[in-house]
């Protein structure tokens, strides 16, 4: 899913770079700064004058992963002329995705697993990247359900974004797409 970009890097991508092949491969807490300094090639001054810490890192890492992924998302759904065909994408989304991942699952799932403490700035960067996705979904059900209640579009939302989540945890669990179909007919039912 990744897109090439041709503009020049700074030293500052570069160690966001070569930190997040090393976050989302091995997990934030087995990566350590000097792995990141050895694999960017650069001096340990260098990136600390980016970064005070392996968690500002961190920060800005998931930063650029909810960019990047928000983005695969977008751009997968665009071509779909309504709301409720967007919703459906995003389960087709969701098993291209994790295919070409091969089946890692969300950085920011990952991440959280890793981050017990409640007060974690990682932990707030993952809500807001949790919060806009719903936002996003609540707002395709609001848009397909116009002339329902508000409780109404509510519960759906709310049901729709948990069989999403379920989907991808299964998903990553099992390496296995299979069980997508049952849940878009799910969330075609809803619609």
């Amino acid at each position: 899913m990744p897109t090439t970009n041709s503009s020049p890097k700074s030293k500052r991508d570069d160690l966001i770079e070569v930190a997040a092949k090393l976050f989302y491969k091995q997990g934030y807490h087995c990566t350590g700064v000097q792995q990141i300094i050895q694999e960017a090639g650069i001096a340990k001054g260098t990136f600390y004058s980016h970064f005070k810490s392996k968690e500002a890192l961190g920060c800005a890492w998931l930063k650029a992963r909810h960019q990047e992924w928000t983005g695969w998302l977008l751009d997968s759904i665009s071509g779909k002329t309504t709301a409720k065909a967007k919703i459906l994408g995003t389960f087709d989304f969701l098993g291209t995705w994790m295919q070409a991942c091969d089946y890692r699952g969300c950085a920011f799932m990952n991440t959280l697993s890793e981050t017990p403490a409640i007060d974690s700035p990682l932990r707030v960067e993952i809500v807001a990247h949790l919060n806009e996705l719903k936002e996003m979904m609540r707002q395709l059900v609001d848009d397909h359900h116009s002339a329902r209640s508000k409780k109404e579009r509510s519960d759906t939302f709310k049901v729709i974004f948990v069989l999403f989540e379920g989907a991808l945890t299964e998903i990553r669990n099992t390496r296995d797409t299979s069980s997508l179909p049952a849940v878009k007919a799910l969330v075609k039912s809803l619609l």
